[in-house]
């Protein structure tokens, strides 16, 4: 093989999908496609219309994150454990977002980083990558993600709560903690759901009052909610304008 790198070209948005930036196994690019959409949706209208507007620059972000945090992650998910490069990534993130708008760069450069916030988020939230460690996910990750593609347009977007905000105080470790805890724990339920009697079950055998639609429904939410987080620490290490954000009080 001439490169290491096999570059998909993908009929969604333009996408371009670098296979070794990310790890073998991945929500399915229609759910990334989504999540950036309704992250959207969860930010302040101001930063919305912007981002919207740029959308392009977003979503190339999310399919071209870096080979070493691709590989951070990989190596977490075997050991089903976050780990400090990881958070330090992601907050190094944060900061170069916040200098680029501070020195006023082209606001694509920004969209772009955001895409890649999103992605690490994302991914975080996913059992599968987080759990990549467990033999019992990996064996039914095939009809796990098939399950995730036949029922992605029908997932509520639902702000998630119970995560900790970094718009109200929280650390970004904190944040990324919970989110990865909450993705380990849906390992052995979803594993359980997909194997029985000695066999993987379909996709199709499952519907909206099932395991792994609750499961996986609340990682997708999770992993929006947690991405939001991420560029609201952003925005407001920017002195970004706030108003009419519905999900909490910005700390000052």
């Amino acid at each position: 093989m001439r490169s290491r790198t096999l570059a998909l070209t993908l009929s969604l948005s333009g996408f371009v999908l670098v296979a070794s930036s990310s790890p073998l196994e991945a929500w399915p690019k229609e759910a990334y496609r989504n999540m950036v959409y309704d992250t959207m949706r969860l930010m302040p209208p101001r930063l919305a219309r912007v981002l919207l507007s740029r959308d392009h620059a977003v979503l190339r972000g999310v399919v071209s994150l870096e080979g070493d945090t691709a590989s951070t992650l990989a190596r977490d998910g075997i050991r089903g454990q976050l780990s400090v490069d990881l958070v330090e990534d992601v907050e190094s993130r944060i900061a170069r977002v916040v200098r680029l708008v501070d020195e006023h760069h082209s606001f694509d450069e920004v969209a772009e980083e955001l895409g890649r916030l999103l992605r690490i988020a994302a991914d975080i939230a996913d059992p599968a990558v987080l759990g990549a460690g467990s033999a019992e996910l990996r064996r039914v990750v095939p009809e796990y993600y098939r399950f995730v593609g036949l029922n992605l347009t029908k997932f509520p977007l639902v702000h998630d709560g119970g995560l900790p905000s970094t718009v109200e105080g929280a650390s970004v470790r904190t944040l990324l903690v919970q989110v990865a805890s909450d993705a380990t724990a849906a390992v052995s339920p979803l594993s359980k759901a997909f194997w029985q009697d000695g066999r993987v079950m379909p996709a199709g055998s499952f519907d909206f009052r099932s395991v792994p639609y609750a499961e996986t429904s609340l990682s997708y939410s999770r992993g929006v909610t947690a991405a939001s987080y991420l560029w609201l620490s952003a925005w407001a290490q920017a002195n970004g304008d706030f108003t009419g954000y519905r999900f909490g009080d910005k700390k000052p």
